[in-house]
Parts: structure tokens; sequence; C-alpha cells
């Protein structure tokens, strides 16, 4: 019950905890993964097994974390047959699986005029996953931090959550699962591990690059794959981080720097704001505030992508709210969320979705989530001769959880998404599979 109630708090009281991707304390933890499921129009097909190992050590002043994502998984081709399975580092999950191997020449599901090449690939960019991460940070002071690594992962503020280890509610990636060329991993586009020139810039997608668009980047995490600098002092009567970094991809030709702030004065408020890729002029604009305490805790949270380009059609703005409560007399958790993303191109409509995250004991040692969402995209105006509109999505994972002993907890899951592209194109998927973590 303990184990469970934990879970509940760590949705109520904000997502640092299960958005941050990295250990918050010292520990090791062990998960293993096994599933299947059905790719788009395909026969259920086995996906294999994956096993992921963090660790976290903190000897005096430094913090050294890391972790490594080793898979067995089911590789078949584009009309879902098993071809064969790849062992090796994995950067692949149920969501990416089910849409598909990468690698595809085809990408866009295409322009302003007429969808091109379109396979069912096209959304397997926005669900995989980091195959590793490492950090090492130095607190040379009390509330003093100074790190680099591949994922550090700093934050300040509430944002959507999205994009977390397969194992987690949040692997079903949030606003509805929105289109986005952004990648969260390491805070380069498209490629994790690209040191280029510029990898720090960010693309906005727009009506016909995927087959539902509206997702924009959500900048609350100024250090990712960087090298960062903070100042995080908590207390009782006051909360305050301030810090900067260096992204990946900097270079003295072309800087850029990513700054963030929060202060929460009183214990009921906190209010964040952050600029990714200042002195770029395709940075990008974060603020957020959290309201509430207790049993009830209100996230507001607005962007925009692209701030200060010269550009007529690459900018995007996003906002958006969501409630945490614990339903009175109850254990039960809800958390209803609502966001918008506009762009400033003005042929392209806005986008929206909407969805909850329900939770609660069952007894003391059994625990349910269900997280269950509705998206609609954007749509061109100048798509006058087609019969097409933003397309829309619909989501559903429930969660089943059960803490075996003090160290071990497994959960069975079941992932149904339906999603119907802008051209009038309907796919249906689902994934089920069961997964036992390990804490040291």
């Amino acid at each position: 019950m303990k184990k469970i109630l934990t879970v509940l708090s760590a949705v109520i009281f904000g997502t640092a905890v299960a958005s941050a991707q990295v250990l918050s304390s010292q520990q090791m933890k062990n998960t293993a993964w096994i599933g299947f499921g059905a790719p788009i129009d395909g026969s259920a097909t086995f996906y294999g097994f994956t096993d992921t190992f963090q660790a976290r050590f903190d000897r005096g002043n430094f913090t050294i974390e890391g972790m490594l994502n080793w898979s067995f998984l089911a590789n078949y081709d584009n009309e879902g047959d098993v071809d064969n399975f790849v062992f090796g580092t994995s950067n692949g999950n149920p969501l990416s699986l089910k849409y598909g191997t990468r690698g595809s020449s085809s990408y866009h599901a295409g322009d302003n005029t007429a969808p091109t090449n379109y396979n069912n690939q096209v959304n397997v960019s926005n669900t995989i996953q980091d195959s590793y991460y490492v950090n090492f940070i130095w607190h040379p002071k009390k509330n003093f931090d100074i790190g680099v690594g591949t994922k550090l992962n700093w934050q300040v503020g509430p944002a959507p959550r999205y994009g977390n280890w397969l194992w987690e509610s949040d692997a079903h990636v949030r606003q509805g699962g929105f289109s986005t060329s952004y990648d969260d991993r390491s805070g380069s586009a498209f490629q994790t591990s690209s040191e280029a020139t510029g990898s720090y810039k960010f693309n906005v997608d727009k009506p016909g690059h995927a087959d539902v668009v509206g997702f924009i980047p959500y900048a609350n995490k100024y250090a990712k794959r960087a090298l960062g600098v903070r100042y995080n002092y908590n207390s009782k009567d006051l909360k305050f981080q301030v810090g900067a970094a260096i992204p990946n991809g900097f270079n003295t030709d072309d800087p850029a720097v990513n700054l963030g702030i929060q202060v929460a004065p009183v214990n009921w408020l906190s209010i964040a704001a952050t600029l990714e890729g200042a002195f770029e002029e395709k940075a990008n604009f974060y603020s957020g505030a959290t309201i509430g305490a207790k049993n009830f805790i209100l996230d507001l949270y607005i962007a925009a992508d692209s701030l200060f380009s010269d550009a007529d059609d690459d900018e995007a703005y996003g906002l958006g709210a969501a409630i945490n409560f614990i339903i009175p007399n109850t254990k039960i958790n809800l958390r209803p969320e609502i966001g918008f993303n506009f762009f400033e191109n003005s042929h392209y409509d806005f986008a929206w979705y909407t969805g909850a995250e329900l939770s609660f004991a069952i007894d003391n040692k059994t625990g349910f989530n269900l997280w269950g969402s509705w998206a609609q995209g954007s749509k061109d105006d100048r798509w006058t001769d087609k019969d097409w509109n933003g397309g829309h999505i619909l989501n559903l994972r429930p969660e089943l959880t059960y803490d075996f002993s003090k160290n071990t907890t497994f959960a069975v899951y079941a992932d149904f998404e339906q999603r119907t592209a802008f051209d009038g194109e309907n796919r249906k998927c689902w994934s089920s599979g069961v997964f036992m973590t390990y804490i040291f």
C-alpha cells in the first residue's frame, strides 16, 4: 500500500519524479518487459523482451548516474510479419513497434497539396526512447550543481507528460499522441547522438507532415543533453531554482544558451519560465504555474516555438491546463487536462486535445491506472479540393500494478490507439505487456 500511495502522491504533487526519467535518489533499479500486439493492419506479433537497468550513486560532492536499455525485439516488415529478432541496445518500445520498423526513406505524410509516400512508419520518431544515458554532476556547494550528461533533464514548471520509459503510463505519448519533430530525449532534432552544429534547433510540424499534427515542444527542460549549471534552493518557506545550460550542438560561430528559472514564494504557488536557444531566432519560450496544494492542484502553461524567426510559417504556440485532485472521501486521484496549439501561418487551423488519468488503490498491494485522450489535428484551408480535415486520435491505456514484495512490482497493461489521418485513412493498433521492476 505504501508503494501505491507513493505513486499516487507523485501524480498528485507534480510529475517531476515520473517525467524526469532519471532516478531522483541513490539506488539501482532494473525493469524487465515482455510484450506483444498488432502492428498496423497486421496480425498479433510477439514483440520480444527488453531489460533496462538504471543506477545512481552519490559520493561526497558528486553524483554519477546512468542507464542501459538492452532488447531482444521482433523486427518485422511493412506487412507486419516477423522477420527476425534483434538483440542489442535499443531505443524501441511497444509504441514504435506497433507502427513498424524505422529507416524508411518516406518519413513525411505529404505536403500542402497531396499526401505522398505515406506509410505506417510516419509516427515512429515520436515514440522512440533512449538506449542509454550517462550524467555526471558536481555539487561544489550546498544547493549548487554543475552537470554534464546525455540526459540531465533539469526542468522547471509543469508541462504535459510524454515520452517516458516503455513500462510507464507516460510512454503513451501525451497530447493525444500528436506528431512532432521534437526529440525530447536529448534536445536535438531527429537524432539523439548527433553532435552536428545546430542540433539544438527544432522544426515545427505543419498539416500534412504526419497523419495528425498539433503538438509543439515545451521547453521547460532547460538542461537535457547539455553542460548545465544551476542553483536550487528548497526550504519550507521558499523554493527557488535558476539555471543555464549549453545545449548539444553549441558552437562559437552560432551560439545558443538555455535559461530557466522557477520560484515558489508560498507553498501554494510556483511560477516558472525558460528560454531554450537564447540568441537564436528559433528560440523556444515556456512559462508555467502551479497553484494549489494537497488535494487540489492546478497546472497552467503556455509555450512558443521558433519565437524570433522571420519566416512566415515556422512558428507555433501552445497553451494548456491540468487539474490534479483526489475525489473527497476516496483514494481516487483524477487528472483531467486540455491543450490547444496555434500556428503563425493563417492557413493552418488550430489543434487541440483533451484527456484524463484515473488512479486508485484497489487494496494494500494492487493499484489501477487508466489514461484516455482525444486529439483533433490541424488542417490547411488550402485543401479545398480535397475532402480532408486535421485527423484525430483516440487513446486508451489501462494498467494494473501489483506489489509482490518490498522491492518487486509487477504490472500488466493494454494499449489501444485509433488514428484517423488528415486524408481520412483509418488505422487501429494495440499492444499489451507485462513488466517487472526490482529496486535493489
